[in-house]
């Protein structure tokens, strides 16, 4: 059991909202002194398990929903990559061997990545498009011990069946344990900080006064 509030956050790094949420964690994660592990997972497979496939009309609104969100918070964000949907699972490796081998650098890295992929609009996908989004960050045979070796590719895989496991159908999915507890409540999208605030008992923020003010 926790010693203090943990939040278990599941993002595909092909997911804006993964990357909204993101930042809002992160901007929590300080506040309220909390322990956040993120994981990646496979969005595209759980989404095609569960037959939670986007309308034709749902995509082009979550982009409008995106350029709200940004032109509130500052979240960087120009629009989707050129290339979309595309293939994540090099990135999603990578993340997965920093978060082992290298865990500093795992935060760090989905920025460089989301920044690639929602600001320069370049699908993240090959292990040359990695290396140049973690040019002078990430050495460039970290890159390639990442895709090469099974352990990578084995840990994305359980954390997809884990989301699938736990009924979930899309990212960002959140576990939030409370202190003390070993079942957490599970909760979906990167709109749900105030129901998390709540069952924490943390102090909630509006998005323009969490990404705003001084003192946050």
């Amino acid at each position: 059991m926790p010693t203090i509030p943990k939040i278990v956050f599941y993002f595909d790094v092909l997911s804006v909202f993964s990357y909204i949420g993101f930042e809002f964690m992160e901007k929590y994660t300080a506040l309220w002194g909390i322990e956040v592990e993120y994981r990646p997972f496979n969005l595209g497979q759980v989404m095609r398990n569960t037959k939670n496939m986007l309308s034709p009309n749902k995509g082009p609104f979550l982009i409008t929903d995106a350029r709200r969100t940004s032109s509130i918070t500052k979240i960087p964000f120009k629009g989707e990559p050129t290339k979309f949907p595309y293939n994540s699972t090099t990135a999603l490796r990578t993340l997965q061997y920093l978060k082992t081998h290298h865990p500093r650098l795992m935060v760090p890295a989905m920025r460089r990545l989301w920044r690639m992929e929602y600001v320069e609009r370049r699908a993240p996908e090959s292990a040359d498009d990695i290396k140049q989004a973690l040019d002078g960050l990430v050495d460039a045979r970290v890159v390639e011990e990442a895709i090469s070796v099974p352990d990578t590719l084995e840990a994305v895989k359980q954390n997809t069946a884990d989301v699938e496991q736990m009924k979930g159908f899309g990212a960002p999915t959140i576990l939030v344990y409370r202190k003390g507890e070993s079942e957490p409540q599970m909760y979906f999208g990167s709109d749900r900080f105030e129901h998390i605030a709540i069952y924490l008992d943390k102090e909630f923020y509006p998005m323009k006064q969490l990404f705003s003010a001084p003192k946050i």
